[in-house]
């Protein structure tokens, strides 16, 4: 009998027809109606404007509407999380991620004007530079300029504060006042959902003294059901348990409502994995009775205690691992399939097969194939601001594999241990077209679902960018981009009462690189067309990733 690693890189190479035809492949022409994203570099500039410093603060600023209309029962706040500043004073950040943080809000009221906001989040990252007006020594993905000296790399190591710059993800907990604000680790900010202001820094997990937090998931899953958050920690006794009783392992957390009003973190279930085989888990699944920790095959490595990226490595020998832990008693099933590249669950749901075994599903972009992935670079290396603004794409043949990728279903069988791997047809053009950023509707978020929108990057087209919508359950598609306009990640709002899954608006800022720059566009999540043009008083950098709060 097939091994589940096995089955699964079989059931990889196998087209989806002749798997289970769970998807459909194009017929009769079918495929010429997909997506297609103009790849002509004709009058193409470069989104300088995304990448460089937007300083000002702003409070409840009122925008005009200056095209189309916005739909009268939008009501409610998106929120966005990204880059405020890459230098100050004499000093600078490459990587988006360094970058200091800023919280963004565009607000809806009927018969009222939008407003917008923006803030920066105050780190202790951010507070020590503004008083000492220099970006200061910090951990980085990329590269800070002029270069750490010896003195700050151990000033660094033995006495600096943990990296607090979170700029990645905002979120709604049950029993927190506040929008939290995320990073790679257990530890958060809250901000005023109005205006932004500073709320708290905490932590929910009182680990001791003497055990390392190393890292948990930039995307809190919300269960179906209960609204209960959930999100994992890494810990380990710094004696790897001998006296602390703390061995290596994954923490799963469930974040619940405490009879103060506050949240309190609740330990669900606990994975043991070695620290030599940490895994990057920048996402994580959840159904009505499972949470699934994917530990794809970006592996971390304890080299330099200043430099992120020098920790993160593709391991092209080191299998992807999946555990769907039952929510109930925390109890967990393993299963193994070939090395992948991903970060962002698109979605995951519970459903029952022909022979009435339960199967948990979770489909991600996938980078297609990692053959040609240089195990040399550090997968985040893709977002220096030197590399993405290159007109020559100068790490062409070292990232082409982050050029071309492949939504993948993964099927496990709860009952025979079992997994497969199954791969969506292609449903966009061109091929060579970077896609991530899954957004879909949040009231099928664990359930099953059809619809996601993506974000596009044509890397070695001046980095066009674009918005892709999916029906994955009936392979079709659609985009939109339009010459030198730059959406970021989209956020869906679903309709009031709304009976159909892609009925409702998807939401991004755009910035306009003849202009300078940004707006607020309004799609119709159906068919993608423009609704409306909300006027924003300042750029708007790179944001990563959003949320909307109903008011």
């Amino acid at each position: 009998m097939l091994s589940s690693v096995c089955l699964a890189f079989l059931l990889a190479l196998t087209s989806s027809d002749t798997l289970s035809g769970e998807f459909r492949s194009c017929k009769e022409g079918s495929c010429a109606n997909y997506a297609q994203f103009d790849h002509s570099t004709f009058g193409r500039v470069q989104p300088t404007g995304l990448f460089s410093n937007q300083m000002d603060e702003v409070d409840f600023a009122e925008c005009a509407v200056v095209g189309g209309k916005v739909p009268v029962w939008l009501e409610g706040s998106m929120y966005k999380v990204g880059v405020g500043a890459f230098e100050m004073g004499g000093r600078r950040v490459s990587n988006v991620i360094d970058a200091l943080s800023k919280v963004y809000r565009w607000s809806f009221l009927a018969g009222k004007a939008p407003t917008f906001s923006t803030k920066f989040l105050k780190t202790g990252i951010y507070n020590r530079s503004v008083a000492g007006d220099e970006l200061v020594a910090h951990k980085v993905l990329g590269d800070i300029y002029p270069p750490l000296s010896t003195f700050e790399k151990i000033k660094m190591t033995l006495w600096d504060a943990r990296r607090d710059n979170n700029n990645i993800t905002p979120w709604k907990l049950k029993g927190r006042e506040g929008i939290t604000v995320t990073g790679e680790g257990p530890l958060y900010f809250d901000v005023d959902v109005k205006d932004l202001d500073f709320l708290e820094k905490y932590t929910i997990v009182d680990s001791g003294a003497f055990v390392k937090e190393f890292m948990s998931a930039s995307h809190f899953a919300k269960h179906p059901s209960t609204g209960d958050s959930y999100n994992y920690i890494y810990l380990s006794g710094l004696d790897k348990g001998l006296l602390t009783g703390v061995e290596p392992a994954y923490q799963m957390i469930k974040f619940k409502d405490a009879p103060d009003g506050q949240t309190v973190g609740e330990i669900v279930g606990s994975i043991p994995v070695p620290l030599t085989d940490m895994r990057i888990v920048h996402s994580i699944g959840i159904t009505e009775s499972y949470v699934i920790l994917p530990r794809l095959s970006l592996k971390v490595i304890l080299n330099s205690t200043t430099h992120v990226c020098d920790n993160i490595v593709f391991d092209h020998k080191t299998p992807t691992v999946m555990h769907v832990m039952s929510l109930s008693d925390g109890s967990y099933k393993t299963f193994e399939f070939p090395p992948f590249i991903s970060v962002h669950i698109i979605n995951a749901f519970e459903r029952e097969n022909a022979a009435g075994d339960t199967e948990i599903v979770v489909d991600y972009p996938t980078l297609t194939t990692t053959h040609d992935f240089p195990d040399h670079l550090c997968y985040y290396q893709i977002l220096n601001v030197d590399y993405i603004l290159d007109d020559d794409f100068k790490y062409r043949e070292e990232f082409r594999p982050l050029t071309d990728v492949t939504i993948r279903r993964f099927v496990m069988n709860m009952r025979t241990g079992d997994g497969q791997v199954i791969d969506h047809p292609q449903m966009w053009q061109p091929r060579i077209l970077h896609i991530d950023f899954p957004y879909m509707n949040d009231l099928y978020r664990g359930k099953p679902y059809c619809f996601v929108y993506l974000h596009t990057i044509q890397w070695d087209n001046r980095n066009a960018m674009g918005i892709l919508k999916l029906d994955l359950c009936n392979q079709r598609s659609v985009g939109w981009d339009d010459l030198n306009l730059f959406p970021v990640e989209p956020v869906f709002v679903p309709r009031p009462g709304a009976k159909e899954e892609d009925d409702g608006v998807l939401m991004a800022p755009v910035y306009d690189t003849q202009s300078g720059k940004s707006e607020l566009y309004i799609w119709d999540a159906k068919d993608l067309k423009v609704l409306a043009r909300v006027a924003v008083p300042v750029r708007v950098p790179w944001t990563n990733h959003g949320l909307w709060v109903p008011e």
